[in-house]
């Protein structure tokens, strides 16, 4: 799991508002409606009041230690999303005692190894890694309207890759897949029925759909984009270079936590 950094999430708790708006523009949905979209939950669904459903983001000090700014930036996803959402005023052990005793239904808790939010109640845990891989996958999916029998380019066969490819396929896309360990890449094209990518050079140029999950930077040139060029890019840091940037920025989705904690929020909520 990628470690995040403070000048990463700080900022995204004042940019809600305009991440919405950029949504819209590009998939027709806003940040609810995707996660919503994403875990199959019905539009009569999302639209009952949430605010009843509590949740608390517990920080934790172990591994790297608590990332500033992250929980407070995870809690303000929550509560934009419309549910009722506080940072524990302990930490670890004493932050999950303190959210099980206030009654919460969720609780968000992340290391350097897993960011997951547990249904206390269902003793369901919607895992980040799982949540980013389907909620990038719709996303890219709203925003190329359809993808039945199109060829999608998925960089990273990871956890996030692996579950953006099994979501593909629930979309009927077909599949391409490219990782630097060929042996990764292999097993995800056994397991999903997709195509190994030898070149990522040669892929990029037959492939305009793009899935990025890799802790690549700058890979992607202003040579590789088209016209045609969708990209759905979980992968931190930013898999395009400047020049690619400038040529896709109003065809990308990339964020550093937003539609992932809100697909494992509503996965969650609604045990899915």
């Amino acid at each position: 799991m990628t470690r995040l950094s403070s000048e990463i999430v700080v900022p995204v708790i004042s940019e809600l508002d305009l991440y919405d708006r950029e949504l819209i523009q590009k998939t027709g949905k806003n940040l609810r409606q995707i996660a919503a979209v994403s875990v199959g939950t019905a539009e009569a669904e999302i639209a009952k009041p949430v605010s009843s459903i509590s949740t608390a983001v517990i920080p934790i000090t172990a591994g790297g230690g608590v990332i500033d700014g992250f929980a407070p930036a995870v809690r303000a996803i929550i509560s934009h999303l419309g549910f009722n959402s506080f940072v524990t005023r302990h930490n670890d052990v004493a932050g999950l005692a303190e959210g099980v005793e206030k009654g919460v239904d969720v609780v968000f808790l992340s290391d350097d190894k897993r960011f997951i939010a547990l249904n206390l109640k269902e003793r369901f845990i919607a895992d980040n890694a799982e949540s980013t891989g389907r909620g990038f996958a719709t996303a890219l999916k709203l925003m190329a309207d359809n993808l039945t029998g199109r060829k999608v380019l998925v960089i990273g066969a990871g956890k996030v890759g692996r579950s953006a490819m099994f979501r593909l396929k629930e979309y009927n896309a077909d599949i391409a897949v490219y990782d630097i360990v060929r042996p990764k890449a292999q097993k995800a094209a056994e397991d999903f029925g997709a195509e190994v990518e030898e070149d990522l050079g040669d892929a990029l140029r037959h492939n305009p759909l793009i899935f990025d999950a890799s802790p690549a930077q700058g890979v992607l040139r202003a040579v590789d984009i088209t016209p045609s060029t969708l990209i759905a890019a979980c992968g931190m840091p930013l898999i395009l270079d400047a020049g690619a940037y400038k040529l896709v920025k109003e065809r990308l989705i990339h964020d550093p936590l937003q539609i992932g904690v809100a697909t494992m929020l509503f996965s969650a909520v609604f045990c899915c």
